[in-house]
This record gives structure tokens, C-alpha cells and sequence, in this order.
């Protein structure tokens, strides 16, 4: 079984402001499906992908916008 990582993308889904999108997932292809089926549809623009293993401490944030 592959280690679990933490998938995280900004610039996601950009409308007025950018978005944030992330995952615990064995790799990238499962991270966008656990994702899209969250969602309920296709996401249109992924944005930039950061890749953490699990082992890392890590914090991102992001302010609300409109």
C-alpha cells in the first residue's frame, strides 16, 4: 500500500478570488477524484499543486474575498 500524502492546490477554481482544494490521498490521480466527487462535477482549473507528506507539519489559510 502506498503512504498517504497531502495534496494541496491554490489558485483552485478561480472566480473572484482564488480558491483552496486538498486531500489525503495515495497519489495525485485519486487526490482529483476524492475532490471532484466531493464536489459533484469536474473541476475547470486545478491552480498549482503542492505535495506534503504526511509526516510534515504544514498550515495554509485563505481569506474570504468577493
Amino acid at each position: 500500500m502506498k503512504k498517504l500524502r497531502l495534496f494541496i492546490w491554490t489558485g483552485f477554481c478561480p472566480d473572484y478570488t482564488e480558491g483552496l482544494a486538498f486531500a489525503v490521498a495515495a497519489d495525485e490521480t485519486e487526490a482529483r477524484k476524492l475532490i471532484e466527487k466531493g464536489r459533484g462535477y469536474a473541476v475547470h482549473t486545478w491552480g498549482n499543486l503542492e505535495i506534503r507528506p504526511l509526516a510534515d507539519r504544514v498550515a495554509r489559510s485563505v481569506s474570504g474575498g468577493g
